[in-house]
């Protein structure tokens, strides 16, 4: 018959700060079993039988596998016995393996432990009420990153984990964005260390009490990367305090110019101009923004429903990608697409954008290297030669 799991909190830094239930409660058994060693409650209280999985940490490439066997072990010693769990700071904040008990195991009991987040505000003296992300160093991704918010970042072991960081923040803040490596927060006082991001891998003084403290952005063109920030500039552009002419403009107006935009695009891929192209390319998001934008002040759409859209449609017509079908050559491609347009209901119709697509390109491929201006090119058009 299963028994209890108790996870117990250590706190943040020292013995001092350890409630006196927690205290007898590991007084109290045996064993208890810790994350890990590296504690300075642990290095106090010398006098308890420890039994830890740092042992584990060097069995794994990947931390979820360290924290799946843990929780595994655990739950099979509490098949036999209650079992006192041990892990630093307060188990519920920034604790995989807790998670990972309360998903998996019946009778899970969080006692005690101060979190390391209080001393960390103090650390780096900001309010939480003004907004803050919490995410963990060593499952870090650009998707969940916030630049508008600050962000603490736990987990920050050593160098090698620190690099990983470094490499995933630097895809959305500049290299001279300042961050506060902050270690052995307690009680008030904090090692800190303030440097530029890309100097951050560089300190030796990283440990497991150690995080990393990112401000937000407040320099608007920062954020000129940002893709809410450039909806939000559009939406300005067309509102009625914006721009005279963007204001203006409506779907039927700005049809032309996606075309030109292709155009001028087209040009740049041929000259194998990266500047060119990464500018062209920004015209014609311009032109899906414009129209988002249009909807949106006349609240059909918005930019949201058209990622969303697109979105759906890439997964839906990608199954051998995203689900379980196989594609081994162009053919079965052909079929699974055509396959998922039937299953949405399409209706058939004449494919006269093919028609212009290909009159355009051959016109094109025959006159780019004639030199022709405005009027030259008119006068080739017009003596209506070209057939496809």
């Amino acid at each position: 018959m299963a028994q209890q799991i108790v996870v117990v909190g250590l706190g943040n830094y020292s013995i001092d700060e350890l409630p006196m239930g927690v205290y007898r409660k590991l007084q109290s058994v045996d064993t208890v079993y810790a994350r890990t060693l590296e504690h300075p409650v642990i290095n106090e209280l010398k006098d308890i039988n420890w039994k830890s999985f740092d042992s584990v940490y060097e069995k794994h490439d990947d931390f979820i596998n360290v924290y799946t066997e843990i929780v595994d072990t655990l739950i099979e010693k509490a098949e036999i016995e209650d079992v006192i769990y041990a892990v630093p700071g307060d188990p519920s904040v920034a604790e995989t393996t807790t998670q990972l008990l309360l998903e998996k195991f019946p009778n899970v009991k969080i006692l005690g432990g101060k979190s390391f987040l209080d001393d960390m505000f103090r650390a780096v003296n900001i309010d939480p009420n003004d907004g803050f992300t919490l995410l963990d160093g060593t499952n870090l991704s650009e998707t969940t990153l916030n630049v508008r918010t600050n962000t603490i970042i736990t987990q920050v072991y050593d160098q090698l984990v620190a690099s990983d960081i470094k490499v995933t923040l630097m895809e959305r803040y500049p290299d001279e964005h300042e961050v506060m490596i902050v270690s052995n927060a307690r009680l008030g006082e904090a090692d800190v260390i303030t440097c530029p991001l890309y100097e951050m891998d560089h300190h030796a003084e990283l440990s497991n009490l150690t995080s990393l403290f990112v401000p937000k952005i407040l320099e608007e063109h920062q954020m000129y990367n940002d893709f809410q920030y450039l909806e939000h500039t559009i939406d300005t552009l067309v509102s009625e305090d914006g721009c005279p002419w963007d204001k203006v403009q409506t779907h039927d107006s700005l049809k032309r110019y996606i075309i030109e935009e292709a155009f001028e695009l087209i040009e740049a891929i041929d000259e194998e101009d990266i500047d060119h192209m990464v500018e062209e390319l920004g015209d014609i998001l311009l032109q899906v923004m414009l129209h988002a934008s249009i909807g949106k002040k006349e609240g059909f759409f918005d930019v949201r429903e058209v990622v969303q859209e697109l979105t759906s449609k890439m997964i839906r017509r990608h199954p051998h990608v995203f689900s379980d079908q196989e594609a081994n050559d162009i053919e079965d491609l052909n079929r699974i697409w055509q396959s998922e347009k039937i299953k949405e209901g399409k209706v058939e119709r004449e494919k006269l954008e093919k028609i212009f697509a290909d009159y355009f390109l051959k016109l094109y491929d025959k006159t780019k290297l004639e030199g022709l201006g405005e009027d030259g090119l008119k006068e080739f058009i017009n003596k209506g030669d070209l057939t496809i």
